[in-house]
Formats: structure tokens, C-alpha cells, sequence
């Protein structure tokens, strides 16, 4: 994996997370804690973010395997599901979630109920990049490349902490448009993504269909 690779997979990342998009929703589920709380919640999703990722480079072949899917098919539905979150993330709708009344009790009385879920999954990670890393990490057989998705997973969780600690500044600064606008631009990130993944699914699965 080249740098300029390991720059765009990075990126795609976090356009993907959208930490910017969350701001608003962080901010209200933050509200009534204190700093230090807030700071935990920030540090435990962050960390999730990373294991789910990180697991998913590491176990992607033995998931696909177990399920016994293809990865071209795993391509296009990783594809699929970009592409769903982008047009989320167009209508400035991106990170809605639903809460069990469990959940959100759970998530009154702990913080770990507010940073694992809903913050880390599935607002901040869900399927969408759990899936593309998975498909790369099954179409890199080097160990070498496999380091650099874990390194790139590591980055992407720190620049997510980052976002999220600068929350409240960020969220004076860009204000409520400023926050579509941004989320906008990244949707197209994720949008061109999900159709390069649909479309190399497709010609790998029906060659005949390549002039």
C-alpha cells in the first residue's frame, strides 16, 4: 500500500464517520455531564471505533469465510451501504439512530451506555465501515498492508476524538449550515466510494458485461 493510498483510505474513513456530522447530536446527549465525563465518553468511543475496525481488518477473511460469501458480493453490499449512508449524509439526515428503552436507561446511569452505543455504533461506525474494511483487507495478502489498515483505523479513531473533543468551538464556529455543508462535502467521498465498490463487484461477477 502506497502512501497516497493509505491518505485516500484514511479519509474515506472519516468521511464515512462523520464525526462533524454528529457534533450536534454529541452535544445533546452530552449536555448534562461534566467535563471529565464527556471526556470518557469521548475516549471509550473513540476506542471502539478503533476495535471494531481493527477487527475487522484482522478477521475479515474468517468472516466471509464463515458466512460463506463471496468478496465481490461482499464488495458490492459494502458498496450498497456507502452509498445509502452518502445519500443519508446529502440530506443532512446522516446518524439518526434508534434506542431500546434499556438503551436508553443504560445511558442515563453510565456513560459506557452513551460512548459504546449509540455514539460509537452505529452513529460513528456501523456496517458501511466495517464492510469496506473487510474487503480490503481481503484483497491485501501482505501482512505489510494489513499494518497500514490497522494504522489507518488507529488515525481515523484519533482524528475522530479530535473532532469530538473540539465539539462545542466547532459547533459555534460552523454553526448549523456550516455542519450540513461539510457533512455534504464528505458525502461525495463516500458516494464515489460506494460506486467504485458496486461497480468492480459487477465486473469481477459478470466479466461479460466488460467491452
Amino acid at each position: 500500500m502506497g502512501l497516497n493510498e493509505f491518505i485516500g483510505i484514511t479519509a474515506l474513513l472519516y468521511a464515512l464517520s462523520n464525526p462533524i456530522g454528529v457534533i450536534p447530536i454529541f452535544l445533546s446527549l452530552t449536555q448534562r455531564f461534566k467535563d471529565i465525563k464527556t471526556h470518557r465518553i469521548i475516549i471509550i468511543a473513540s476506542l471502539t471505533v478503533a476495535i471494531f475496525l481493527i477487527c475487522s481488518v484482522l478477521l475479515g477473511k474468517q468472516i466471509l469465510s464463515f458466512f460463506n460469501v463471496g468478496l465481490d458480493d461482499f464488495r458490492i453490499a459494502g458498496g450498497l451501504l456507502a452509498l445509502f449512508i452518502a445519500f443519508e449524509m446529502f440530506q443532512a439526515r446522516y446518524g439518526g439512530f434508534m434506542q431500546t428503552c434499556e438503551e436508553k436507561t443504560e445511558a442515563e446511569e453510565d456513560v459506557h451506555g452513551i460512548a459504546i452505543t449509540p455514539l460509537a455504533f452505529p452513529l460513528l461506525v456501523g456496517p458501511a465501515e466495517m464492510g469496506i474494511m473487510i474487503t480490503l483487507s481481503s484483497d491485501m495478502h501482505q501482512w505489510g498492508s494489513k499494518v497500514m489498515l490497522i494504522s489507518s483505523s488507529v488515525i481515523t479513531s484519533l482524528m475522530i476524538a479530535t473532532t469530538l473533543w473540539m465539539a462545542t468551538p466547532l459547533n459555534r464556529f460552523m454553526g448549523k449550515t456550516g455542519i450540513n455543508v461539510a457533512t455534504r462535502v464528505m458525502a461525495l467521498i463516500v458516494a464515489a466510494i460506494g460506486v467504485k465498490f458496486i461497480m468492480t463487484g459487477i465486473r469481477n461477477q459478470l466479466p461479460g458485461l466488460v467491452a
